[in-house]
């Protein structure tokens, strides 16, 4: 039963233009459903925010405007997103942040976007006790795990996954994992 409700995750990761609250733009978005032992499917993007990236991200990221001027913007892998969310509990480290973005995006082309979340960070704090930090670079180190290219959302949902499954192999019983589980039905 513990490992069935393992294929109802789509852990994801999103880097966005930067600016000011809730005017931020996706940029960059990559989603892997897991089964328990597999990623059974896969979306990445990079996504034309049809604005200006703040000069901070661009050195952060890599991201500039020149490499996604032809990238599909947000509403033209919409579909996409939401279905293959659809019905899944959204896993990300600082899960609010990724969410709050993605569900702007929706609401910005006039779609109710609403998942359950669970946040890796919360997670580790309760599941990983006394370490010093809960960054995610830091929380990977401590278990030897490589994030090839942090800031970049692949490589970063990939770190997220790897956290993830260490994360349930300390919560045998999922205990922890499923108190945690936000819903967001009540969304408006």
């Amino acid at each position: 039963l513990e490992k069935e409700m393992l294929k109802n995750f789509a852990i994801l990761d999103v880097e966005t233009t930067g600016g000011k609250f809730n005017e931020e733009k996706i940029t960059d978005i990559s989603i892997l459903v897991y089964d328990g032992l597999n990623v059974v499917t896969k979306f990445e993007s990079l996504i034309n925010p049809e604005k200006d990236i703040q000069p901070f991200v661009q050195r952060l990221t890599g991201i500039n405007s020149e490499l996604i001027k032809n990238s599909p913007i947000f509403k033209d892998v919409s579909k996409k997103i939401f279905d293959i969310t659809k019905d899944k509990i959204i896993v990300a480290h600082n899960v609010d942040f990724d969410y709050r973005i993605i569900k702007n995006e929706f609401q910005n082309i006039n779609i109710k976007f609403q998942r359950d979340v669970l946040c890796t960070v919360e997670l580790s704090r309760l599941i990983l006790p006394n370490l010093k930090s809960y960054k995610l670079s830091n929380l990977l180190s401590n278990f030897g795990i490589v994030n090839n290219n942090p800031h970049r959302a692949n490589s970063d949902a990939l770190a997220a996954l790897n956290l993830f499954k260490i994360l349930i192999d300390n919560d045998l019983e999922m205990k922890i994992i499923k108190s945690n589980i936000k819903s967001n039905n009540n969304d408006q």
